[in-house]
């Protein structure tokens, strides 16, 4: 039985008993319960004053009724001591639990460890106990069922009676909380800067001081020259403040001297004798009135791989003793950054793999299988090892192009205006040269007839011998009259100069028509990466885009790319119906485009659909994929020459501006195609009837067809 109330006496006698003599009450949290934790009879002032001031458990995970989570809580503590004391099974009493405590002076959390002393509890049965072994208990319900539930079936809870009392033990760990909360970060999978705001919090409780600030920075470098900020997103108090100074070279100097020094550097304005910075950076720590600062290098097989900061706007004292808490955690936070600067280096060699090289997810594990086996018969064979050929069966193709119309033509006619725009400047300069009294008469006449003989068409071969002539005939007559008149200089630096600008004078309308041609590539390459992001989430697949006057695709899809992940007709379909609705959408884009401009430029839609599968083989020569086989080879012959094919029987070039073909040789494509055409047309994104043409014969290529139909 526990002792009443007024046995205050007999309390400080057990409180003396279990606690050393010279323990200091203020800093003991101890207790004495009742058996079943609950009631309270006996506490220290301390752990009086950490409940009071609102220390509270940590909330269950799940969102489970709190009232539930209580009551089995103590069952489960319940059945453990019975087990413990009735049949002397063997395990901890009660899980650890973790309190939080906000501490009313530094507002940071505490955390504390709940040990509870059983030793004063004593279990009583009434009647007798029945003979279980722990087989037993395993063997009284399914599997999946709640422990508690059989306990309670075998082992009813109103046949036993708690007498004595407990004692509870509060213990202190929040720097070994603060440590598991940042080593737990090191396996999240949360946005890096949610995960470095966590560690900075973390750094925060362990200091145990808030006037402590932390900022924690991973570096990298970029071909091993260059400190890259990897994500501006997560704050570093001196990376952020030579930025505001627009003093780079300042950063690089310290992360230098890391490398060659790894120190803590350290500064205070009251310990001048302790500072070992550079004036620059105590430049810089004064102007934002830091008032103490350390920077520790974190160090990754004797490699600076991040930076910790820690600084305050006020004196502090006892600062070491912070520096060596925090050392507890160094080697935490250098595999952070560590794992940072890895996750940096793993997204520039992703982007280069997807954007400069053929090796793309999809098919990169046979590239990874033909690797390893490669090294296994390396170890065999030695230097006689051979590589395997990477080939990819069965695969369905789909080629697509957005071509800008008349290109060539544009590009000619641009070409001509600079010429005639070069030649009526001659003109006006030999006139004005013919009025000072030089001898300009016949460079005027041959410029004349220059412009007159080339109305239509010209080659830069044209234009290379006008300029020739005019650099041998007209620019020795300006030369010594330049340095006089700015106009002749003008002129000179304009059209004759040895180093002519690309956006210059004398390509003025070309420079225009290829910032346009090129604005309008880059539009239709961002609309490309949609659809391929799309395709890709649809299924993995092969996607191989090259930029002409326009963009082209070949999209390969097939079971042998993604042996894992099955494929079949309604993928193959879907597959070829988002193509179908991107390739419209650009169209539908180009279009609109053309009608807002005045230098207008128009783009043809084009689609070929072979009806059987083929194959495609990695190169080792050429380091690509391409078909091989006369059955494959027939579709690259097909993609490469429909783009200017005509309608049978007519002079009618296939793709028009505005409109969508899909050539094809198998009436089930065309089937298919007309379904998709039909959807997209209730949708308002294609238009007008549908046209079915029979196209001219190619050599080697007979029979080939297509549907034609509006954006």
């Amino acid at each position: 039985m526990l002792p009443g109330p007024d046995d205050q006496s007999l309390f400080d006698l057990i409180y003396f008993a279990l606690n050393p003599l010279l323990a200091d009450e203020s800093d003991c949290f101890f207790a004495i319960t009742s058996p079943l934790p609950g009631k309270i009879h006996y506490c220290t002032d301390a752990y009086n004053h950490l409940f009071k001031n609102g220390m509270a458990k940590a909330k269950s995970v799940g969102g489970a009724d709190p009232e539930v989570n209580l009551l089995n809580e103590y069952k489960n503590y319940i059945y453990r001591l019975i087990l413990s004391q009735c049949y002397h099974f063997s395990f901890q009493i009660l899980e650890p639990e973790h309190y939080s405590y906000i501490n009313p002076e530094t507002g940071l959390e505490e955390y504390y460890k709940v040990n509870i002393d059983t030793r004063f509890i004593e279990v009583v049965f009434t009647g007798e106990l029945p003979d279980i072994t722990m087989d037993s208990i395993i063997q009284a319900g399914p599997a999946r069922i709640d422990p508690l539930l059989l306990l309670e079936k075998i082992l009813p809870l109103h046949l036993f009676e708690l007498r004595g009392f407990a004692v509870i033990v509060l213990e202190n760990i929040t720097d070994a909380f603060a440590i598991d909360q940042i080593r737990n970060e090191l396996v999240n999978q949360e946005r890096e800067e949610h995960i470095y705001q966590q560690v900075i919090k973390s750094l925060g409780v362990l200091s145990g001081d808030n006037a402590v600030h932390f900022s924690l920075k991973s570096l990298a470098r970029l071909n091993n020259e260059k400190i890259v900020d990897i994500n501006p997103e997560i704050y570093s108090f001196m990376m952020d403040s030579s930025q505001q100074f627009e003093d780079e070279i300042l950063l690089q100097s310290l992360v230098r001297g890391y490398e060659e020094n790894p120190v803590t550097y350290y500064y205070s304005t009251a310990d001048n004798a302790g500072n070992n910075f550079e004036i620059p950076i105590q430049d810089i720590l004064e102007s934002k009135k830091v008032k103490v600062y350390a920077c520790l290098p974190l160090l990754f097989k004797q490699k600076v791989v991040g930076i910790l900061e820690i600084y305050a706007f006020k004196e502090l004292s006892f600062f070491e003793n912070i520096l060596a808490k925090i050392a507890a955690a160094l080697p935490l936070l250098s595999q952070l950054t560590k794992n940072s600067a890895d996750h940096f280096s793993d997204k520039i060699n992703d982007v280069v793999r997807r954007h400069f090289t053929v090796l793309q997810p999809a098919v990169l594990w046979k590239f990874h299988l033909a690797a390893w086996n490669y090294l296994q018969e390396e170890q065999k064979k030695g230097s006689g090892a051979s590589i395997e050929s990477i080939t990819f069966d069965d695969v369905y193709a789909i080629y697509g192009a957005i071509d800008i119309k008349d290109s060539t033509l544009k590009r000619n006619d641009a070409l001509l205006k600079d010429i005639h725009s070069m030649l009526d400047e001659s003109i006006r300069i030999s006139d004005k040269l013919i009025v000072s009294g030089c001898p300009a008469e016949e460079i005027k006449i041959s410029c004349i007839e220059f412009k007159s003989r080339y109305q239509q068409e010209v080659t830069l071969e044209v234009e290379i011998a006008i300029l020739t002539y005019l650099r041998g005939n007209l620019r020795p007559l300006l030369t010594h009259l330049a340095a006089e008149d700015r106009d002749y200089l003008a002129y000179i630096n304009a059209y004759l100069g040895p180093a002519d600008s690309e956006n210059g004078a004398r390509h003025a309308n070309r420079y225009i028509l290829e910032q346009k041609i090129g604005k309008l590539n880059e539009d239709i390459t961002g609309f490309m990466a949609a659809m391929i992001e799309d395709l890709q989430q649809l299924h993995p697949s092969y996607i191989k885009t090259f930029r002409t006057d326009g963009i082209e695709s070949d999209i390969y899809i097939g079971q042998s790319i993604t042996p894992r992940s099955n494929l079949d007709g309604g993928k193959i379909r879907a597959y070829r119906a988002l193509q179908l609705r991107h390739i419209a959408l650009i169209g539908n884009y180009t279009n609109q485009m053309s009608l807002l401009s005045t230098f207008a430029l128009q783009t043809t839609q084009l689609i070929y659909v072979p009806g059987t599968p083929i194959s495609i083989t990695f190169r080792n020569d050429e380091k690509r994929f391409d078909v091989e086989g006369a059955d494959n080879i027939n579709y690259e012959i097909i993609k490469k020459r429909i783009d200017k094919i005509c309608i049978k029987e007519s002079t009618e070039r296939l793709n028009q501006p505005g409109k969508i073909a899909i050539v094809y040789q198998d009436d089930d494509i065309k089937t298919e195609y007309l379904h998709l055409i039909s959807i997209l047309q209730e949708e308002g994104i294609l238009r007008g009837n549908v046209e079915v043409l029979h196209l001219e014969d190619l050599k080697d290529v007979f029979g080939l067809m297509a549907l034609r139909v509006g954006i």
